[in-house]
């Protein structure tokens, strides 16, 4: 039975590494494991995955939450960097089922509403990819550029250095104050956040209950000696009192391997578990729980709705291959787009600009890159489909159309400078050849000269950026169609 417990280690270290290089910017050919986590699914509507989990979850239990989910598994790490610091022993705490049914059917109003990016700050996968490509991403490219200090281009490995950013400060906020909540509620309380406000979690734990497998006691082997309970950091198991709440147990299988006697089998049963304080939730308290928790979700959702009229969406450029109808619906704003986008183009959005239900979705900022025609990035790795994928001969020639460029004159050098002087940069960077430059007689002070004026071919024109990010004088911005 011990083996349970390193095998689980082992296949949740991999499979971490993989999701984490990924976000990374490594590890191509990996996206696989983004689409078969729960959330990204139930709203791209995956049925084999969802078909799958459902099976697995059924059969075992919550094997999700300890080997798949890559923020259960970076609790597990928080807990072992922060057991000096924290904890090192764990105590069993009574079941919250009301408080788990209360964030489901929160999480559930908010994104019927549209605002599946908000309620996503509370699914596991989402935040951590808010976490991996805000703060993990800056620090592998900060090692990447030392790297590359040590052994050059000319040494035995080969490294060439990346920019270091900080895309946007509402999403480096977002994930570090997320990250330190977390380690915080580790130290403290073990995986309390997988039974208490995750959604993913709520949902697994309804299934598990009555799993076909499952962690049992036997009585007659069991001294009460509390080592199992000691270990347990989803906080479900009373080795004094003999119980095990499986809907709660992550199935970690660290009890396994703490107890002496063997007593802690993880087998086909068909008893049902106990609280781990053996008393049931009452109907009426879980009933008035859940009926606040609409009418909490519901007054949120409705101020949220009232705000997020006010907000200019159309002033907001989303990303390449964005449906109208399935962006906002879809969207969880888990930043992988954001990670992988190799022109950097991509940032998270803050409460105004999709307004609040659109917070931390993905939007084109040109202040340090353009959309490169030939890159189909963001689309090929979206996991719920918010982004469609696009055929990448067409975005080179020019079918795909992100948005529309403007031509401000007033800004532009040649019109407003008192000097005469020539750039056509605008013209000499557009991928589509989008902008001519026609000379025109033009009056500068008291100085009438012949300059060359760029002229936006609206028909030939993708939006893809490049005038607006090369202009000095900021005199193209590129905006939505329509």
């Amino acid at each position: 039975m011990k083996a349970l417990k390193y095998l689980r280690v082992l296949v949740a270290a991999c499979l971490f590494a993989l999701v984490t290089l990924f976000f990374l910017g490594l590890g191509g050919g990996f996206g696989l494991l983004e689409k078969i986590q729960l959330v990204p699914a139930l709203l791209g509507c995956a049925f084999v995955p969802l078909a799958a989990w459902l099976a697995i979850t059924l059969l075992f239990g919550r094997l999700y939450c300890s080997m798949v989910c890559p923020l259960g598994i970076l609790q597990d790490l928080l807990a072992r960097l922060a057991r000096p610091f924290g904890r090192k022993t764990y105590a069993p705490r009574p079941d919250r089922a009301s408080l788990r049914g209360a964030v489901v059917i929160a999480f559930s109003l908010l994104v019927a509403l549209g605002g599946a990016a908000l309620a996503s700050l509370v699914d596991p996968y989402s935040l951590f990819g808010r976490i991996a490509s805000e703060l993990f991403q800056p620090v592998a490219e900060w090692g990447n550029n030392l790297a590359a200090d040590r052994f050059g281009v000319d040494g035995p490995l080969v490294f060439f250095k990346r920019e270091i950013l900080v895309r946007s400060a509402s999403g480096f906020t977002v994930a570090a104050c997320a990250l330190a909540l977390l380690a915080l509620l580790v130290a403290w309380k073990g995986r309390l956040v997988c039974n208490t406000i995750c959604p993913v979690g709520a949902i697994l734990a309804a299934l598990s209950g009555k799993t076909a497998f499952r962690l049992a006691i036997d009585p007659e082997k069991c001294v009460k000696c509390g080592l199992c309970s000691g270990v347990c950091k989803a906080l479900c198991l009373d080795g004094r009192n003999q119980t095990i709440d499986n809907a709660r147990c992550v199935r970690c299988f660290n009890c396994l391997g703490a107890c002496k006697k063997g007593a802690i089998s993880f087998t086909p049963v068909r008893a049902g578990p106990l609280d781990a304080d053996g008393v049931a939730d009452p109907r009426l308290r879980r009933l008035a729980t859940g009926l606040a928790g609409v009418a909490a979700a519901g007054t949120v959702g409705s101020s949220l709705c009232v705000l997020d009229k006010r907000a200019r969406p159309e002033a907001t450029l989303p990303p390449p291959g964005a449906d109208p109808g399935k962006f906002r619906r879809l969207c969880t704003g888990c930043g992988l787009c954001v990670a992988k986008c190799p022109r950097k183009v991509l940032t998270p959005a803050g409460l105004t600009e999709y307004g609040p239900l659109g917070f931390m979705m993905p939007k084109m900022d040109f202040t340090r890159g353009f959309c490169d025609p030939n890159c189909t990035t963001c689309g090929d790795v979206c996991p719920t489909g918010a982004l469609k994928p696009l055929d990448r001969v067409a975005k080179r020639e020019g079918k795909v159309k992100i948005g529309l460029a403007s031509f401000d004159r007033s800004k532009c050098l040649v019109c407003t400078e008192k000097e005469k002087m020539e750039c056509g940069l605008c013209a000499r960077r557009c991928t589509q050849k989008a902008i001519e430059l026609k000379e025109e007689e033009i009056t500068v002070g008291d100085d009438r000269r012949t300059v060359k004026v760029p002229t936006l071919v609206a028909e030939k024109c993708t939006g893809c950026g490049a005038c607006e990010n090369y202009c000095p004088n900021h005199a193209f911005t590129v905006k939505p169609l329509g």
